[in-house]
């Protein structure tokens, strides 16, 4: 009888503590939502803005020819030399990506920048945003950056 409640006791432990595949659709979903808030942010209120309001606070930016930006406040000090009120910076997610315990995730897409003075003006690219779930729960991005220079896609 002891080697029978041995062999349910060990086989208990060993296969009640299997680690269980999580489906992190749900997180992908909320990252593409938030992504789409941002974008939806941005156009409402200004790039500037939108990009101090869905950052971390320990945020690093990446933006050409400039070293990395780290920290919140080095973030709304950038934003706050720099108007934009001469363009509209839109984008769109196309995919995410969440790792299983729902803390960091990430989305890439496809980003356009345009002129209001000149709307033939049009520059695009692509962009990757790395997001931390924050104490509140709340998505916020940690890193950001794009690449200038998409053609227009063939059919």
């Amino acid at each position: 009888m002891k080697p029978t409640i041995l062999f349910l006791t060990f086989s208990l432990l060993l296969f009640g503590c299997a680690p269980k595949k999580v489906d992190t659709q749900k997180y992908c979903d909320e990252l593409m939502q938030v992504d789409r808030d941002f974008n939806t942010y941005s156009i409402e209120h200004g790039k500037n803005a939108a990009f101090v309001k869905f950052a971390a606070e320990d945020v690093t930016f990446l933006a050409p020819n400039s070293y990395p930006m780290v920290g919140i406040k080095l973030l709304q000090e950038r934003q706050a030399k720099r108007p934009d009120t001469s363009f509209v910076l839109t984008w769109k997610p196309i995919y995410a990506r969440a790792a299983e315990s729902g803390e960091l995730g990430y989305t890439y897409g496809i980003w356009e920048f345009k002129v209001k003075a000149s709307p033939d003006q049009v520059s695009k690219g692509t962009y990757t945003t790395i997001w931390k779930r924050n104490e509140k729960g709340e998505w916020k991005y940690v890193l950001d950056t794009g690449n200038q220079g998409l053609e227009e896609e063939k059919k």
